[in-house]
């Protein structure tokens, strides 16, 4: 039998209830009136089931389709909404479980509009970054990145070095008069921005033809 042995006030009406001195979850003030949840009351599973079920498993679900309204999110980002509003595991799982089962959360589209939507404005190194970050596995992310560079391919003119002339004009870069310092110190912005060497080695290039590479990259740009 489980006995609460506290509620927490959290503000805005929230409780922390704690069963057998660990937190189990949160109820608004409202909710303890309900179940007529007092401190020291014991708990019986019924009601225990009833809360899980009625009560903190549909509103994670309302709140997932809530955050939904607005934007795309991924699994990981809201098992982490869910997580601060401290609703128990498996009411976690088995809400994103059901959304899921609606095609509402799908890790693989997220990272494939994730990646044209960016597709043109960064590298897909700074793009593989943000999407881990995410919380989407490599598999996932390296397999939108592939489309990503098929895109980049069926193109005209090569996406990222098209970025690399923009950020270049916008560091008002001048191929022509630039000197070897500030040849070295645009090539490490751009290696840090996560542009690939061949990319950058291309549009220095085609900027200044027969301007030598920093020396420490190891080839040639002639």
């Amino acid at each position: 039998m489980m006995r609460v042995t506290e509620l927490k006030p959290l503000g805005k009406g929230r409780y922390e209830v704690y069963l057998n001195g660990e937190i189990a979850f949160v109820l608004y003030k409202g909710d303890l009136a309900r179940y007529d949840l007092h401190e020291g009351d014991e708990l019986s599973p019924d009601t225990l089931e009833e809360i899980y079920t009625e009560t903190l498993y549909k509103r994670a679900l309302n709140r997932v389709l809530f955050l939904l309204q607005s934007r795309d999110y991924t699994y990981h980002e809201l098992e982490s909404k869910l997580y601060q509003g401290k609703y128990p595991e498996q009411i976690i799982t088995a809400a994103l479980e059901e959304v899921q089962s609606y095609g509402y959360i799908n890790d693989e589209n997220y990272a494939r509009r994730y990646v044209e939507c960016y597709l043109e404005r960064k590298s897909l190194g700074k793009i593989k970054q943000e999407l881990i970050k995410r919380g989407i596995s490599r598999d996932i992310v390296d397999a939108a990145l592939e489309g990503g560079r098929e895109l980049q391919a069926e193109a005209e003119e090569n996406v990222e070095q098209l970025q690399i002339r923009r950020l270049l004009e916008k560091r008002h870069f001048d191929a022509q008069t630039a000197d070897r310092k500030e040849m070295d110190r645009n090539y490490a912005f751009l290696m840090r921005r996560g542009y690939s060497s061949s990319d950058i080695r291309a549009v220095f290039r085609e900027l200044r033809l027969g301007f030598d590479a920093p020396s420490d990259t190891g080839f040639d740009l002639t």
